[in-house]
């Protein structure tokens, strides 16, 4: 007859199977993240690819990093100059289309649209280690402040604002930066993971090279660090609710367990540590990936 186990021999058999779990899951999840990662240094390429092709097409100068329309605040309806809010008022009618891009947001072309004829994907936008990702219009992650909602076109990789700024942003298509200014482009931010459309590193410092008038020591550009990863600065519930310095360093490692995905001038995309990106201007002053220009700092933001 044959023997049937013991209880003894069963919770054994239970205890390795828990033990082997236990040491499993983790190896399993890490393999995800590092699966994620890869998917997103692909979209990234991708992005950089897309951003030379444009280039090409405008004369070797760069899109700006946003347009204001001529209709301006509080517009509606087809006066207004945001292509995705217009594909909006297709799909979901103007009634929705006003509620899912905020007042502010639906006559400005932001980078993405810009780059929507070479990219023809908007999947590529979608960071996949994003919990809160959003392309073409937000989809309701509450983080916004409403009339601001579906600002940026999408809300998983920010602009280096040192190339990419105001001043450039809100002159005509071709009217940013010039690919001839980029000193070193395999050494060059031009994209990043991040959670708002324009970005900054921690330690802000004006540059000695820079071609505008761009003062990234005003308004609240010393805190646009704040935006890299799964971090947001201008987070909103009912009220402003910016993540304090120890949150938005959690929630910047978050992105990829302490890695950030960045795309550099020359389009290459590159995994590096999340320490490394937010402080490189003030560990490498004169040869910083931030600066197009390599050509050091004037002073450093208080």
């Amino acid at each position: 007859m044959k023997k049937a186990f013991t209880l003894i021999e069963l919770l054994v058999v239970i205890a390795i199977i828990a033990i082997l779990a236990a040491i499993l899951f983790p190896v399993f999840a890490q393999a995800k993240q590092a699966a994620k990662k890869i998917q997103g240094l692909a979209q990234a390429k991708q992005i950089g690819t897309a951003s030379q092709i444009y280039l090409s097409d405008y004369d070797d100068v760069y899109f700006p990093y946003r347009l204001n329309g001529s209709v301006g605040n509080g517009c509606s309806g087809a006066g207004c100059s945001n292509t995705d809010y217009q594909k909006a008022i297709t799909t979901l009618g103007l009634a929705q289309a006003n509620t899912v891009f905020g007042s502010r947001s639906r006559d400005v072309m932001f980078f993405k649209q810009m780059l929507d004829p070479y990219t023809k994907n908007n999947e590529i936008w979608n960071s996949p280690n994003n919990p809160a990702k959003w392309v073409g219009y937000d989809t309701g992650n509450g983080q916004t402040e409403p009339q601001f909602r579906s600002y940026g076109g999408q809300n998983s990789y920010g602009v280096n604002n040192y190339a990419f700024t105001s001043q450039a942003g809100t002159s005509s298509i071709g009217g940013g930066l010039s690919s001839t200014v980029v000193n070193d482009v395999s050494n060059t931010l031009l994209m990043v993971d991040a959670s708002y459309y324009n970005v900054l590193p921690r330690y802000v410092a004006r540059l000695a090279g820079a071609q505008t008038a761009f003062d990234p020591c005003s308004s609240t550009y010393p805190r646009y660090w704040k935006s890299l990863g799964n971090s947001y600065l201008f987070r909103w519930g009912t009220a402003a609710n910016e993540p304090t310095d120890a949150e938005a360093l959690r929630l910047i490692d978050s992105r990829y367990s302490g890695q950030l995905n960045v795309i550099r001038f020359d389009t290459s995309a590159k995994s590096m540590k999340s320490d490394k990106v937010l402080n490189d201007l003030r560990d490498n002053p004169n040869n910083s990936m931030w600066d197009p220009y390599k050509a050091g700092i004037t002073s450093v933001c208080p």
